[in-house]
């Protein structure tokens, strides 16, 4: 075997596993200790009854990979001494003591057996990845050791870790720090490209490397799939010059596939991988590392239950466990294309999946494990609450969990390696004897998407413009070969379906009574993703939970009222915040009822109709929350009529008083003297006293047309106690006797003082201006003509008198002749109306 850096503490690592029964080890990448830790271990457990040992690896391909490696170190035989299980490939014999397992594997065999028998220790490898299943794995076994297997032993490794708050988790466990790589590695900083300049980018800093580094393989990290397969048709031109193999790997390839980018070849070799090849992974021959910084992250979308994939930056950790890649065999480099300012701002360990990702699988499998509430259960770090409860949601909505408690068919979805969406769809389907439609309906489901629109030719794309379900055309593109279809995807899905059908123990006899289709399966895995089609021209609708979803134009569904958005991304960039459905089934309502009774309920409510300003009734049918059916005209109570009319109106209530003279005026008035007579306690009608008027008038009635002019003035009028009601009229008047003997009406607006508009010969012999509120505000005079026009405004009549009037006398004789216009107003009698020329 070739030395490594941890073989010299492998003593020190058996001894204090024999000492104690937890220990944490944080080594450095390149140190060894995925392959030489494990066969350690074994000579520490020789003497018990539980004599196996189980690492747990976080991706498929570093478990295969670390299994042949330790074989190969050893002169073992994978499915010997060593051997590996992972999801739907088990190489496990009966001489197999050291199993290298994935997460949700040991998860599953511990619900299956919570005693572990026959296991000694578990080895937890890149625990700093913190994924879903390592965090839950973590905790169940914490409590195992707790209660029925105190023996049992436990070892938390990683080259980037925090130890501290792990080795409390596990009651002070030792800490073995151990160094990494045998060669050194030089790291380059470049700027950081934009995202669609990536290929290029890459291609750029691997002509510089190739320039500089005559020998050695290339790994360069990208984020995904598709920016892998841009960045190889971009080095296709290098790959020539330069006699290279271009290498994919990523987790939707075959395991022979992703071993032959492990494997030695004859020519040198740049493989282009995404995170897998992060950890765990030893490739002979790299040295040389070009990193653009960047991952696809997984998330969830809690609250429209929808799985969200971001590019984003990753963190300081993930960093260096790449540059870690290139110094495994010899000295090496690493040209990470963002600078080293960008270095220093990068988070320092990756956000854990607990915190991020849909935890309905998770919370599942702790209510199996017992843990009903598993807000209480001893995670190593709790998820967020909110997290959680749209977990056991989905699970209650899929007939998983009813009041808290794990159901039969929860129980049984727990038994299929896959999502409990697609779990309770490949039942549904084996009970009713359609087991081979259904598992291509959930490889559809589960996989990379086979449809690629710029592969088929446009008058292909044009046909597709009609069907009840994407997921169908889907089945039709395949059984008849779409040119449209991407061949590495489609092999994915029938990989997939195959694995998926082996998982279910089908009944030796279906139940073809359950009359379910093959069309209502999609329903039966998303039902918190039903939609009801709002607006069909835009193709917008509303999801259950409320949230907007819009279909792409892709999707074929365009008939019908309800839909299942089977594939949805959120965008919060989008203007409306809808989200864009590519992928979507229709629904039939009487499915509901069939599926999903538990989750139909039907209720009266009033509603306020805009259009017609009044309180209408609706029989509404909802699908959770959803509204899928509406029965207009619905009796309503005359109590709820009147609340569900004031709360409407409530928020308008300002707009509606100042659209009724009378109680405009009313409210002026008060307002005035609010203000000039502040030693009285005048109400003051503020936004919120404004509501609760127009909350008074709206009692009995149905309509904003039936508060009436004198309801708004008797609710103003009941706010003015004795005895403001008498000083109301007292110094605000509605309205001022003048000289002709004339009543004339006071307008009032609030912050302006009143107005009085009045025809000029009707103020004849009236020496000064009027004056209310105890003689503290001036009336605003608007002096009309013959034609009832303003031809002055004035708060001073005397001076109008004085200087204004010989002008305005000369000017509305010559008009008005028949009218009265004498030289001296304030002898002159007052008019009425037209008098004889003076």
């Amino acid at each position: 075997m070739i030395p490594l850096p941890i073989d010299e503490f492998l003593p020190r690592i058996a001894q204090s596993l024999a000492e104690h029964r937890n220990l944490v080890l944080v080594a450095e990448p390149g140190a060894g200790k995925t392959t030489r830790v494990p066969p350690a271990v074994l000579p520490v457990i020789e003497d018990s009854r539980h004599r196996g040992v189980i690492m747990l690896q976080p991706r498929r391909v570093a478990a295969r990979a670390a299994a042949a490696r330790i074989a190969d170190e050893r002169n073992w035989r994978v499915g010997g001494q060593v051997g590996y299980h992972i999801r739907f490939d088990r190489v496990i014999g009966r001489e197999t003591r050291l199993r290298v397992l994935t997460e949700g594997i040991l998860t599953r065999q511990l619900l299956d057996d919570p005693f572990l028998d026959g296991i000694g220790c578990v080895i937890l490898d890149e625990f700093h990845e913190r994924s879903i299943h390592i965090d839950l794995a973590l905790a169940m076994l914490r409590e195992v050791q707790r209660t029925v297997r105190p023996d049992l032993r436990l070892i938390v490794m990683s080259a980037t870790l925090d130890a501290e708050p792990v080795t409390q988790f596990l009651d002070d466990a030792p800490v073995l720090r151990v160094p990494g790589r045998l060669f050194p590695v030089d790291i380059e900083h470049r700027a950081r490209p934009p995202l669609g300049q990536l290929p290029d980018a890459v291609c750029d800093a691997l002509r510089d490397v190739l320039s500089r580094e005559p020998r050695g393989d290339v790994l360069i990290f990208l984020p995904g799939v598709r920016e892998i397969n841009s960045a190889i048709e971009a080095a296709v031109p290098l790959a020539r010059e330069h006699d290279m193999l271009l290498v994919p790997l990523h987790g939707s390839l075959a395991a022979e596939q992703q071993f032959r980018a492990l494997q030695p070849a004859a020519k040198r070799k740049v493989i282009f991988a995404t995170n897998i090849a992060e950890t765990s992974l030893t490739i002979d021959g790299v040295t040389c590392v070009i990193d653009t910084g960047l991952a696809r992250v997984a998330g969830y979308d809690a609250q429209r239950g929808m799985d969200t994939l971001s590019v984003q930056r990753i963190s300081q950790a993930s960093a260096a466990q790449r540059a870690g890649r290139a110094g495994r065999t010899a000295a090496g480099r690493c040209v990470r294309l963002w600078s080293a300012k960008e270095h220093h701002q990068l988070q320092p360990f990756d956000k854990p999946e607990m915190a991020r990702v849909d935890l309905a699988a998770t919370v599942l499998a702790l209510h199996a494990w017992g843990a009903n509430d598993p807000r209480a259960f001893g995670f190593f770090e709790s998820p967020p609450q909110h997290m959680l409860a749209a977990a056991e949601r989905l699970l209650w909505m899929l007939g998983a969990l009813d009041a808290g408690k794990i159901t039969p068919l929860g129980r049984r979805m727990l038994t299929i390696p896959a999502h409990p969406r697609l779990a309770r769809l490949l039942l549904a389907a084996a009970d009713a004897g359609l087991l081979e439609a259904g598992a291509l309906i959930a490889a559809l489901l589960s996989e990379k998407d086979i449809v690629r629109d710029d592969l088929a030719p446009p008058s292909q794309r044009r046909a597709r413009t009609r069907a009840d379900s994407d997921i169908s055309l889907r089945i039709e593109w395949l059984e008849r070969r779409d040119p449209s279809l991407d061949r590495a995807a489609v092999a994915q899905v029938l990989r997939a379906r195959d694995q998926l059908r082996s998982a279910i123990r089908q009944p030796a006899v279906a139940d073809r009574s359950s009359h379910i289709t093959v069309e209502q399966l999609p329903l039966l895995a998303f039902p918190d993703r039903l939609c009801r089609l709002r607006d069909r021209e835009k193709r917008t609708g509303t999801m259950v939970g409320g949230g907007g979803v819009r279909l792409a134009g892709e999707s074929a569904v365009m008939d019908g009222d309800l839909f299942v958005a089977v594939e949805a991304r959120h965008d919060p960039r989008a203007a409306r915040g809808e989200s864009l459905v590519r992928i979507a089934s229709k629904v039939d309502s009487e499915w509901l009822e069939q599926f999903f009774p538990h989750l139909l309920r039907r209720e009266t409510t009033a509603e306020f109709d805009a259009s017609r300003e009044r309180v209408v009734g609706v029989s509404r049918t909802l699908f959770v929350d959803l509204p899928i059916a509406d029965q207009p005209n619905a009796a309503v109570a005359d109590e709820t009529a009147a609340s569900v009319l004031a709360e409407a109106l409530a928020p308008r209530a300002r707009e509606l008083i100042q659209r009724d003279e009378r109680a405009a005026n009313l409210i002026a008035r008060i307002e005035l003297l609010r203000t000039v007579m502040p030693e009285h306690p005048w109400p003051r009608f503020d936004d919120a006293e404004l509501r609760d008027l127009i909350r008074q008038c709206a009692a009995g009635k149905r309509a904003a047309a039936e508060i009436t002019s004198a309801a708004l003035g008797d609710a103003i009028q009941s706010r003015l106690v004795y005895p403001l009601d008498r000083l109301l009229t007292q110094h605000a008047p509605e309205w001022i006797e003048v000289p002709s003997g004339n009543r004339i009406r006071l307008r009032y607006a609030l912050g302006q003082p009143p107005v009085l508009a009045v025809r000029l010969q009707e103020l004849f012999g009236l020496p000064a201006t009027p004056r209310i509120a105890a003689g503290r505000v001036a009336v605003k005079l608007e002096l009309l003509g013959p034609n009832f026009r303003p031809v002055q405004v004035t708060d001073d009549l005397a001076s109008f008198w004085k200087n204004t009037y010989p002008q305005v006398r000369k000017d509305l004789r010559a008009r008005y002749p028949k009218h009265s216009w004498p030289e001296d107003p304030l002898t002159a009698k007052p008019q009425a109306k037209g008098g004889r020329r003076r």
